[in-house]
């Protein structure tokens, strides 16, 4: 195929399977008597992701990537701060690093685990891109580093919050007034634009999701097709360079 598809019709597919999968295995974990609160039992279950997972994958073969290994399979990268670190997906070209794509989500308890995320994805960059200057990932192409971010929308989700100024910030420093009056959403949409406007990540895609039939992007930066046509330009750049 030479022209990239339109995959928002892929991508509304992906939400509906995320939610269905969620939806059973919740139902699963809730018959065995394992969960603990709304939705401990799906996440604990994993797998939701998934449909996600394959669209990627699905964008490098329209792309014309024949690419290792097989979906499913548990890839380990090498750490530079860490030993190893299983990535969501990682595609491989001729014995390149094609791809590395982290795929999560977000549910509930917004307040412990926004932080969390954001700080796992800077984490995560930081030390492939170190992994790499140092050779520990043997490849000669420079990695492409994306992240897949699906977020639930509840009233919480979507509710404006303002600064703490009652927080113990240090005399001369100041809290980045940008984020006053973002809701959650906007603050991970705001995080993962900047980690791409910043070279940490190659490419980034946020969705707000409250149903298996309806989510919106933050903003046209975070669309899928927006992260699938930079993963596409990284597929053509490495069949012109390596065949």
């Amino acid at each position: 195929m030479t022209s990239i598809p339109d995959y928002e019709t892929d991508f509304a597919t992906a939400i509906s399977e995320f939610w269905r999968i969620k939806s059973s295995q919740q139902a699963a974990a809730n018959l065995a008597g394992t969960s603990e609160h709304a939705t401990s039992g799906a996440v604990r279950a994993g797998k939701h992701m998934v449909p996600f997972e394959n669209l990627v994958r699905q964008v490098v073969i329209d792309a014309g990537v024949v690419v290792d290994p097989a979906p499913g399979d548990t890839v380990y990268l090498p750490g530079y701060y860490r030993e190893t670190k299983s990535w969501d997906v990682v595609l491989q070209y001729k014995g390149h690093a094609l791809a590395v794509i982290e795929a999560k989500s977000q549910g509930s308890s917004l307040a412990n685990n926004f932080n969390n995320r954001v700080e796992e994805a800077i984490g995560q960059a930081a030390d492939v891109w170190k992994s790499h200057e140092r050779g520990l990932l043997i490849s000669g192409l420079r990695p492409w580093v994306g992240y897949l971010m699906v977020v639930e929308e509840t009233a919480r989700t979507t509710e404006a919050k303002h600064l703490n100024v009652g927080k113990a910030v240090p005399i001369g420093m100041m809290i980045d007034p940008v984020f006053d009056g973002m809701s959650y959403a906007e603050r991970y949409a705001m995080a993962f634009q900047r980690l791409d406007q910043e070279r940490l990540l190659d490419a980034t895609c946020v969705a707000i999701t409250k149903s298996a039939s309806s989510y919106s992007y933050p903003n046209a930066w975070l669309s899928f097709n927006g992260f699938a046509a930079q993963l596409w330009g990284r597929c053509q750049h490495v069949l012109a360079v390596l065949g």
